[in-house]
Formats: structure tokens, C-alpha cells, sequence
């Protein structure tokens, strides 16, 4: 029973003191202010300070001269390197960081990296709980038409969390018209990814998907995916990349029919971003999914998002989907397309 207290006393003052570990990352400004605080992470051109007196706080990365910290870092660079270092003390000339590169119990190399060539940062040892490393949004439109009575209602969600090794993200969208002379119509997907960063900028990711687009005679499609592929280009404010596998789905439309399929899947991203206020994020996706055991079957999904920050966390957002099926269901057009505006919140 003594051991037990013993251990749990230990157990409460070790947490204690990682608590009140004083916060001794320095992040000098191109305007000459310095704030000390601890570095949490580089990411979409935004660094993550925690501090002891104003919380945690987000600094534009082109607003860097130059950091300080001997926590243990994963650099990104635009050219695809991954690098781990200590960055204890500052770089001889402004707008670069100098890290301390080297294996434990020899010398380390200093290497000078361009602040503007560094795509993301994060910190190897994150003592943050999970939940606090979560990040997303929801976002809801509505529209009515009084001549014929149209009702529109879309609803959209993500939320997802990134480390120094994988990313994974689990996205929500429906859209439901409904009008007063028709039956209503639901378009809605469920997709789940868990991405792992490969050297030279190159990934892998595998995908969950659950769909329904009643407008092309579909009532619910499960695929299963995995893909193989690289990012083009990263920079401070976008990145592109492209990438090829397969994906197995199995249809239940509306008339009844059941088909199951092998498919190719090549999918490409271009996402842009500026997080100076007011915050604007336009992400681009594109997949073709030739059937490899249908002959001739095609099918395509396209989707674009432009969010623009209205107040901090809160933003207004414009969207135009796309899907594609040269056979889809008896009866059902080739093509869903739409555009929807709503308002949302990230976290």
C-alpha cells in the first residue's frame, strides 16, 4: 500500500514540475519584439506558441527573424528533406535558423536553413494530450426559393490531428433539397484517411468512404482505398499533390441492383492558403476512378472550397461539388453538380 502512495506522490509531483517547466522558447519578430514561450508547431504558414502570460498565440511565419529552443525539432523543407536538431541558439544572419544536426554522444553539424524555404515544424517529444492536438470545423447553409418552394440544407464537418509521421482526418457532408411537389434528395459522404509521410515529400494514405447521391440513383456505396503518392510542391501558402492506387467499393442503388467493383483511383489536391487576417483557404480535389472489372465505367468526384474568416474562428464558405458516373442507375443523369454557401467555425 506505501509503495502505491509512493508511486502516485511521484507520479503527481513529475507532473507538477512538467506543469511549471518554465517556457524558454524565443521567437524574435522582424520588428525587433522577442516572446518567450514554448514552440509547439510550424504548420500552413503559422507558428504555435504557447506562453505563460497570454495563452497560446499564432504568429505568421513571415514575421520571423529568427527562433531559439532546445526542444528536439522535425524541420520540412520545400525541397522534401526532413531534418531533427536543436536549435539552441540563434542563426548569425536574420531570417534563418540554425540547427544543431547530429547523432547523440558525437558533434553535432550546424546547418543555416532559410526561414522562407521551411515548410513545417514540429516538436519529436509532444507532451499535449490528444485531444488537444485535435483540430476541425462545421459549417451550415440554408436557402429557400418561395416560387416553388425549394428547400436546400447542407451540412459540413471535419476534424482530424497531425503528427510528425502520419495525419488523419475523418470529413462529413450532406446536402438535402426538398420541395413541396417532389420527394426530398440527400447527397452525403463520410470519409475517413490516415495519411503516413514517406521520405523526399512522397505518402501513403488509405481511405474509408461511405456515400449516398440519390439524384444518380445511389443509396449507399462503401470503398475501401489506399493510395501511393507525392507532394508536387510545398510552400509557405500551398501545396499540391498527386497520387495513384486502388479502392474496392460495393454499390446498393435505388432500384434494388447490387455491384461490387475494383477500381483504379487517381486523385490530386491543390490547396492555397493565406492566414494573414482576414484568413482564406481554397482546397481543390480531384479523383478518377476508372472500374477495372466494369469495362468502360468511369467515375469522377471533384470538389472545391473557399473559406474566407469573417471574425477569428469564424468564417463564410463557398463550395461547388461535382460527381460524375457514365452509368450510373436506370433512369439517373450522368452528373451531380452544386453549389452551396454557409457559414461555419473552426477549432
Amino acid at each position: 500500500m506505501m509503495c502505491v502512495v509512493a508511486l502516485a506522490l511521484l507520479v503527481s509531483l513529475l507532473a507538477a514540475s512538467a506543469l511549471a517547466a518554465p517556457k524558454t522558447d524565443i521567437v524574435v519578430l522582424v520588428n525587433g519584439d522577442r516572446i518567450t514561450g514554448e514552440i509547439k508547431e510550424l504548420a500552413y504558414g503559422q507558428l504555435t506558441l504557447k506562453t505563460e502570460d497570454i495563452g497560446t498565440i499564432y504568429i505568421e511565419w513571415d514575421k520571423i527573424a529568427s527562433i531559439t529552443t532546445t526542444q528536439l525539432l522535425q524541420v520540412e523543407m520545400t525541397d522534401g528533406r526532413r531534418m531533427f536538431g536543436f536549435a539552441p541558439e540563434p542563426a548569425p544572419v536574420a531570417g534563418k535558423i540554425r540547427l544543431m544536426i547530429g547523432q547523440f554522444g558525437g558533434s553535432p553539424t550546424p546547418v543555416d536553413l532559410p526561414i522562407y524555404d521551411i515548410v513545417r515544424m514540429a516538436t519529436v517529444k509532444n507532451s499535449d494530450t490528444w485531444y488537444k492536438r485535435l483540430k476541425g470545423s462545421f459549417s451550415l447553409g440554408y436557402s429557400y426559393t418561395q416560387a416553388n418552394s425549394l428547400n436546400v440544407l447542407n451540412l459540413s464537418a471535419d476534424i482530424g490531428s497531425r503528427d510528425q509521421e502520419r495525419k488523419w482526418q475523418v470529413v462529413l457532408d450532406s446536402t438535402v433539397t426538398s420541395q413541396a411537389s417532389e420527394s426530398s434528395s440527400q447527397r452525403a459522404s463520410l470519409v475517413s484517411t490516415l495519411e503516413r509521410f514517406l521520405p523526399d515529400r512522397y505518402y501513403s494514405e488509405g481511405s474509408l468512404e461511405f456515400t449516398r447521391n440519390e439524384e444518380l440513383g445511389l443509396d449507399l456505396r462503401s470503398l475501401i482505398g489506399a493510395t501511393f503518392g507525392r507532394y508536387l510542391m510545398q510552400h509557405k501558402n500551398s501545396e499540391w499533390r498527386a497520387g495513384a492506387g486502388l479502392a474496392a467499393s460495393t454499390e446498393q442503388r435505388v432500384d434494388g441492383s447490387k455491384q461490387d467493383s475494383i477500381e483504379a483511383q487517381f486523385t490530386t489536391s491543390v490547396r492555397v492558403f493565406y492566414l494573414d487576417h482576414p484568413k482564406t483557404d481554397v482546397n481543390t480535389i480531384v479523383t478518377v476512378l476508372p472500374s477495372l472489372t466494369e469495362s468502360g465505367r468511369v467515375r469522377g468526384e471533384a470538389s472545391i472550397k473557399a473559406r474566407r474568416e469573417i471574425v477569428t474562428d469564424l468564417f463564410f464558405e463557398v463550395s461547388v461539388y461535382d460527381s460524375y458516373d457514365n452509368r450510373p442507375s436506370e433512369g439517373a443523369p450522368n452528373n451531380d453538380w452544386g453549389l452551396t454557401t454557409s457559414i461555419g467555425y473552426t477549432f
